[in-house]
């Protein structure tokens, strides 16, 4: 896509550079960059603008302004550099989990899941990628191709209290404990 015809079909759908940022998980300056031509994004990224603008401004993504895969990523790795606790970042989870209710149809389950970039630590990453698949089992839809895999060396128990441990292999759901990320699946939900 060229950067004419970005800027073209985010203005025919009636959305601003700041809506297509928020909902993409970059800056707003970056969508500037690659509408300009002074940046080149990669394939990736080029995957979730397309998606992101395609919904319109119409769609609940823009109107209710939310957390989608990309934007939590994107809010995940903020955190990480920050120094937030695991579970203030976890609170970025549940609110990405609890926005997906608003999903509507095919075009914006795809801008919701579209392929984030790395949060900077694979561990998120593998939590990222394994509720995107308890998600997509959940209501039907296929696994996005970006999810598969995220597996970790080592087991990842979320949480910082190790007597709880044994709790968490007990109770992480399948699409997390494959990937190596044990945490207590009620943990992810909001109250």
């Amino acid at each position: 896509m060229t950067p004419y015809e970005l800027r073209s079909k985010r203005l025919a759908n009636g959305l601003t550079m700041a809506a297509v940022a928020r909902a993409a998980g970059t800056s707003t300056s970056n969508v500037s960059a690659y509408e300009r031509g002074a940046k080149r994004p990669s394939d990736a990224t080029v995957g979730r603008l397309t998606a992101v603008i395609a919904i319109g401004a119409n769609s609940p993504i823009h109107v209710n302004r939310l957390m989608t895969v990309p934007a939590a990523a994107s809010a995940i790795r903020a955190g990480l550099r920050d120094g937030w606790a695991v579970g203030d970042v976890l609170r970025i989870v549940r609110e990405l989990r609890s926005n997906a209710k608003w999903v509507r149809d095919d075009k914006e389950w795809d801008a919701y899941y579209a392929q984030p970039s790395t949060t900077g630590d694979r561990r998120w990453d593998a939590m990222l990628a394994g509720v995107t698949e308890m998600d997509a089992l959940r209501s039907g839809h296929e696994v996005p191709g970006w999810a598969r895999g995220h597996g970790l060396p080592h087991l990842w128990f979320v949480g910082s209290n190790p007597g709880l441990h044994a709790y968490a292999l007990a109770h992480s759901p399948a699409s997390l404990a494959f990937r190596g990320v044990m945490v207590d699946g009620a943990s992810l939900e909001s109250v």
